[in-house]
């Protein structure tokens, strides 16, 4: 837990860890151990184990989770040391739909932007948390294992600010997905196609993706997943061609694209099944 790293940082005596500990109300839940590295263990294993512990704050009583990384960007901020351990926090926040927030001040000469906390970065009904967690339990439950490994590889790029490793990640995720729907859905057809552009059109000769619709097309042709595929990675994978903003907005489609996919290819996998045993009808 990034929030924990940088207390561990910043905090340099037993005391001061403890009176954070008694601040919070967590004397019981977090044994002291004799140092600050083994009490910050300890309550890093409570805070993952119990995310959603309530501790009573002055802005009333809040999730264990998020006052631990209010209270890692209060004491961090402004710290050098710790500016590496920040932006590592950031991606973590960005990539579970929150974002630092920061409110203007006076400063020498001009007004300033100060950290100040975080805040949800998108309406919640945009849901994009949830979209991921959904997305990968449909992975699993369809064995679509190759898949799978790219999404992971993306979320773990981004992590460690590596933009275009994940941006690559995205578009080989992406055919990845299809190539699977096509082979789960459509086995003896795809047997004979290549991955990537045959493949899908294999799905947009069957109906599963729909060209009057726009979501694909052959050439040139302004359609949805071509575009994508362009949008993902235009440039190939070299250094300075983006940046933080740029990787996860090209994360976050293809989340919401791979859970519209995968919700099709659920409902299409439930009219086969209903076909091949009509009997389960009655």
């Amino acid at each position: 837990m990034t929030a924990c790293e940088i207390i561990e940082l910043i905090i340099r005596t037993n005391a001061e860890l403890e009176s954070l500990i008694l601040e919070y109300d967590l004397a019981e839940a977090v044994q002291p151990s004799g140092s600050i590295a083994k009490t910050l263990l300890n309550l890093k294993r409570f805070a993952v184990q119990n995310p959603n512990h309530l501790v009573m704050t002055d802005r009333g009583e809040r999730p264990i989770a998020a006052v631990l990384i209010d209270k890692a960007i209060q004491i961090a901020r402004g710290d050098r040391r710790a500016e590496s351990l920040l932006d590592k926090l950031e991606r973590h926040l960005n990539l579970d739909g929150y974002a630092f927030a920061y409110e203007v001040v006076d400063g020498l000469l001009e007004p300033r932007h100060e950290l100040v906390g975080f805040t949800i970065s998108m309406p919640e009904f945009v849901a994009l948390p949830e979209s991921s967690s959904e997305v990968e339990r449909l992975l699993d439950e369809n064995s679509f294992e190759v898949a799978r490994r790219h999404l992971n590889s993306a979320r773990e790029n981004i992590t460690q600010g590596d933009w275009e490793a994940s941006n690559s990640q995205c578009r080989t995720f992406l055919e990845a997905l299809t190539d699977a729907i096509a082979d789960n859905l459509f086995a003896n057809e795809s047997t004979g196609r290549r991955s990537g552009l045959e493949k899908r059109q294999l799905l947009a000769e069957k109906g599963f993706l729909s060209r009057d619709k726009h979501e694909f097309g052959d050439g040139n042709g302004q359609t949805f997943l071509p575009g994508l595929a362009k949008l993902l990675h235009p440039d190939g994978a070299h250094p300075g061609i983006s940046n933080q903003h740029d990787a996860l907005f090209r994360l976050q489609v293809v989340v919401v694209t791979a859970r519209w996919l995968l919700k099709r290819h659920e409902v299409a996998l439930s009219n086969r099944t209903l076909r091949t045993h009509p009997e389960s009808m009655s």
